[in-house]
C-alpha cells in the first residue's frame, strides 16, 4: 500500500466497527489489510485486521481473507495466533470490508531483532527452528501448509510472566489441502526469497509441507550468510530463479559455518522435494541432533561415535627383535625405509577435523530488504497479525 492508503488507515483510528470494536491505534499494514489494537465495548482488546476496501470488493478475495481465520484455527497449536471472531462492516465507509478478531501479541519478531542488529549465532536459529517445526507438525498433520514463512512471520510472544513463545503468524497463504484454491489478482502467493521451486513455479499441486521446510531453511540461509538464495535485478527474475535453479550449499557461500547447521540448511533447501526432509518432525529431529553437536566440546567425539582401533600387544623382547629385519633391509637395498614409512601410517579415517564454533553469529545486517525485489511486499515493522508482502 502507498502513502494513500497509509493515509486511509489511520484515518479509521478512533472508528468503531458494528458498535462493538472500537480501531485504537494502528500496528501495521500488510498486502491484505491493516491491523489495529482494538477495544471492545465490554472491555476485551484484541488485534482487527481489516480487509482493505479495495480487496473486499472482490468475493474470492474476501472469502480468501476470512478462510485465515479458519486455516489458523484449524491448527489447533498454542505457536498459532487464535482467530476469535471475524465479521463484515455494516455500515459507514467500510462497510463490506471483513475484518478477523484476533488475540493481541506482546512482543517482536525476528525480523525485528535482526533490524535492531542483534546477534544471532546459529544455535540460537536452530533453537527457534525447533520451537517453528513443532507448529508445523501439526499444522502439516492437519492438512494446513503456511506457504509464507520469513522472519518477519516468526514471532516471540511474551506472557504475563514475561517468558517468551515462539508464535508463527499469518497463516493467511495457507490453505486447507484438497481444497480449492482460489486464484485472483495481484496477489502474490509467497515472498519470493523464501519460495520453494515448485511454489515459484506454480506447481500448485506440489506444494506441501516440504515447501514449508524449504522456506525456513530459506530464512537460516538468509540470517547466517546475509543474503538471498539468489540474487536477481527484479522480483520476476527472482522468481524465475527460484523456480529453476537449484540453492547453492550454504558452506561455498559461508565457507565458516559449522557442519551440523550446514547439514540442517542444506537438505531442507534440496531443489527436489523428494530429497528434502520428509517432514517437519524429521527436520526437528535432525534440528536436535545438530543442537546437540554443537553442544559438544570442540574438537571431541562421543566414545559410542568415534572408531576405537586398539593397538595388539606385543612382547617386549619380540618388538626387540621385530627391527632386525628392517634394520638389515635399510642396509641391503635401501628399501626397508619406505617399508616402514607405509607400516607406520595412520589407519584410514584416523584423522579428524575440529568442527566449527558452535556460536558462529548469524549476520545482523538482514534487514527488511528496503532494496531487494521483494521489498514492495515487506515493509518494515508491521504487528505480528498482518503479513506484509
Amino acid at each position: 500500500m502507498g502513502s494513500g492508503g497509509d493515509a486511509e488507515a489511520l484515518g479509521r483510528v478512533g472508528a468503531v466497527l458494528n458498535d462493538k470494536w472500537t480501531l485504537e491505534r494502528l500496528l501495521g499494514m500488510g498486502g491484505m489489510g491493516a491491523v489495529y489494537a482494538a477495544c471492545h465495548r465490554n472491555g476485551a482488546r484484541a488485534a482487527i485486521k481489516l480487509l482493505h476496501p479495495e480487496l473486499a470488493r472482490n468475493g474470492e478475495v474476501r472469502e480468501r481473507f476470512l478462510r485465515e481465520g479458519y486455516a489458523a484455527n484449524k491448527v489447533g497449536h498454542p505457536g498459532v495466533v487464535k482467530v476469535l471472531d471475524d465479521d463484515v462492516v455494516s455500515a459507514g465507509p467500510d462497510a463490506g470490508t471483513a475484518y478477523l478478531v484476533m488475540e493481541l501479541l506482546e512482543g517482536e519478531s525476528l525480523q525485528d531483532r535482526l533490524e535492531r542488529g542483534e546477534a544471532i549465532d546459529e544455535r540460537a536459529f536452530l533453537e527457534i527452528a525447533d520451537g517453528v517445526l513443532d507448529v508445523l507438525a501439526v499444522a502439516h498433520d492437519g492438512g494446513v501448509v503456511h506457504r509464507d514463512l520469513k522472519p518477519e512471520n516468526l514471532f516471540f510472544a511474551r506472557d504475563e510472566g514475561g517468558k517468551t513463545r515462539i508464535k508463527v503468524l499469518d497463516f493467511g497463504l495457507a490453505r486447507i489441502q484438497d481444497a480449492q484454491a482460489i486464484t485472483t489478482y495481484g496477489l502474490a502467493l509467497g515472498t519470493p526469497s523464501f519460495m520453494s521451486p515448485e511454489q515459484a513455479a506454480g506447481r500448485r499441486d506440489e506444494i506441501d509441507g516440504r515447501t514449508d521446510l524449504f522456506a525456513l531453511a530459506a530464512t537460516g540461509f538468509r540470517l547466517r550468510t546475509g543474503r538471498r538464495i539468489h540474487e536477481a535485478d527484479n522480483a520476476i527474475e527472482l522468481v524465475m530463479k527460484m523456480a529453476k535453479i537449484p540453492a547453492p550449499p550454504i558452506r561455498s557461500v559461508a565457507p565458516e559455518v559449522s557442519e551440523p547447521f550446514a547439514r540442517v540448511i542444506d537438505r531442507g533447501l534440496r531443489f527436489e522435494r523428494g530429497d528434502r526432509y520428509e517432514s517437519a518432525a524429521a527436520m526437528r529431529q535432525d534440528v536436535r541432533r545438530a543442537i546437540r553437536e554443537l553442544d559438544a566440546p570442540t574438537g571431541t567425539a562421543k566414545a559410542s561415535e568415534a572408531p576405537v582401533i586398539a593397538e595388539p600387544a606385543r612382547h617386549p623382547r619380540r618388538r626387540r627383535r621385530s627391527i632386525l629385519p628392517w634394520v638389515a633391509l635399510l642396509v641391503w637395498g635401501g628399501i626397508g625405509g619406505e617399508l616402514w614409512r607405509e607400516s607406520n601410517e595412520s589407519p584410514p579415517g584416523a584423522a579428524t577435523t575440529a568442527p566449527a564454533s558452535s556460536r558462529a553469529t548469524l549476520d545482523p545486517r538482514v534487514t527488511a530488504d528496503a532494496a531487494a525485489p521483494d521489498a514492495a511486499a515487506t515493509p518494515p515493522r508491521a504487528h505480528p497479525a498482518v503479513r506484509r508482502r
